[in-house]
């Protein structure tokens, strides 16, 4: 079985309950460690890596460490290989050093406390000796979100399509920033203070539970559709990297202004755009159109495939299409600058785009015609150790819901969750519409 380790925290507790309490109200300690002199081994492999400088400067001996040599050498998850890690967690707050023997646990007679008055949280620059125990902190769930009593609701829609106690998907309305907008004087309703009242909070002990709910990535403000947010700190790092390695599959859904022509040379098949990395079907007889042109000097490839086409009199060449986009990079207005440029035809709404002809200009009176409509990815929690112990025990009944399911891919041993959003209803109604006009007035019109 192959497991994405994710964040060791997770991997080292699966319980709650019994961990000792951190320093800091609302953490606990997920790990500790005794400080013990270092071996002539691990010591002379140190002298000959490059914190020898550090070594030589600081004084440092077997029995006077400071704290990030000291992580470096002894801390149980290996995490840190190099100073700069060890120095940034130290700067994060999560080390706990604790001078001398823990205290003991009255209910399991074991030595886990860590007592106030020997307790800090530790600094780059503290000395550990032998003897000392060094410990990480992190925050645990309390079962609530303070902004909903803070703060006021959000003054639109933000439909939940799937939520546990480690990330969620919500359908972002077409309008709605997910960030703060940069200038100033641009006012935008927005997602993220909007995100505690409609999402639940990780139950009271979940490892590494958030503050508040985080977005994974971002939509621009005229698009709608699936949008994804962490609600733990392992669970953020593990889908931004998915994010950043390109294992997310996303499913786009346009209205094209026009007829996209096929290029015979760009045609790909079902199985090829399977083994592009696209959440398509490979069995599947649908022929595919590669845009694969760079945006900005970087790397950008779009896939995608006229899905319905009807007659419309205010649209180009009288047509108007229905696309799917599968994008395989997520460049900067890539699907927008792909259909404009490559396909020589913009999606309905794109003012930025469209070539502010006639046509384009009659079409834009209710925004941009692009939806993230399906997006699948691996489980951040259920795809490490203790994630994947839960999920042996989860009913089969609770794998699936109304807009989607989770699954175990047998070929990856990976369990997976795919998430669709329906498309808004001014897509229908802008194809509907259209063509009972054209029907209507005919070629003389």
């Amino acid at each position: 079985m192959r497991y994405d380790d994710g964040d060791e925290d997770e991997i080292l507790v699966a319980n709650t309950s019994d961990l000792p309490r951190g320093i800091k109200e609302g953490f606990a300690v997920v790990y500790h460690f005794e400080v013990k002199e270092p071996t002539l081994e691990k010591w002379k492999s140190l002298m000959n890596s490059k914190a020898n400088k550090d070594i030589a400067r600081l004084n440092l001996s077997p029995t006077n460490l400071t704290l990030p040599i000291a992580l470096m050498m002894m801390d149980p998850s290996n995490k840190f290989e190099t100073i700069s890690g060890a120095r940034k967690i130290c700067r994060d707050g999560c080390i706990l050093l604790h001078r001398g023997q823990l205290g003991m646990n009255e209910n399991n007679g074991q030595r886990t406390v860590f007592l106030p008055e020997r307790s800090k949280i530790g600094k780059v620059g503290d000395r550990v000796y032998p003897g000392d125990v060094i410990g990480k902190q992190v925050v645990v769930g309390n079962g609530f979100y303070l902004e909903r009593k803070f703060t006021r609701a959000p003054l639109f829609e933000l439909p939940v399509i799937f939520q546990d106690d480690h990330f969620a998907i919500i359908n972002k309305p077409a309008g709605v920033v997910v960030h703060s907008p940069k200038d100033p004087n641009q006012e935008f309703p927005t997602i993220k203070p909007a995100l505690p009242h409609v999402l639940d909070p990780p139950k009271a002990g979940t490892i590494s539970a958030l503050k508040r709910p985080k977005s994974i990535h971002r939509l621009d403000r005229l698009t709608s559709g699936a949008l994804v947010i962490g609600k733990t700190s392992s669970a953020v790092n593990h889908l931004s990297t998915q994010f950043c390695d390109r294992k997310v599959k996303k499913t786009y859904t346009c209205i094209i202004n026009g007829i996209p022509l096929k290029d015979p040379n760009s045609t790909i098949s079902s199985k090829a755009a399977y083994e592009l990395g696209v959440d398509v079907d490979p069995e599947s007889d649908n022929e595919w159109q590669l845009i694969d042109s760079p945006l900005d000097d970087k790397p950008a490839i779009t896939v995608w495939r006229a899905v319905q086409c009807v007659q419309s009199l205010q649209a180009r060449d009288n047509h108007l299409t229905l696309v799917e986009v599968k994008p395989k990079t997520g460049r900067f207005h890539q699907i927008r600058r792909h259909m404009a440029l490559n396909c020589d035809h913009a999606i309905v709404g794109d003012k930025e785009y469209d070539g502010n002809h006639e046509g384009a200009v009659k079409l834009r009176g209710r925004g941009l015609f692009l939806c993230s409509n399906k997006v699948v990815l691996e489980h951040p929690f259920y795809n490490t150790r203790a994630g994947r112990g839960v999920w042996d025990t989860m009913e089969e009944s609770s794998k699936s819901f109304k807009e989607g399911k989770l699954w175990l891919h047998q070929e990856d041993d990976m369990v997976i969750v795919c998430v669709s959003v329906e498309l808004p209803n001014k897509f229908s109604e802008l194809l509907d519409r259209p063509n009972a006009s054209f029907q209507e007035h005919g070629e003389d019109a």
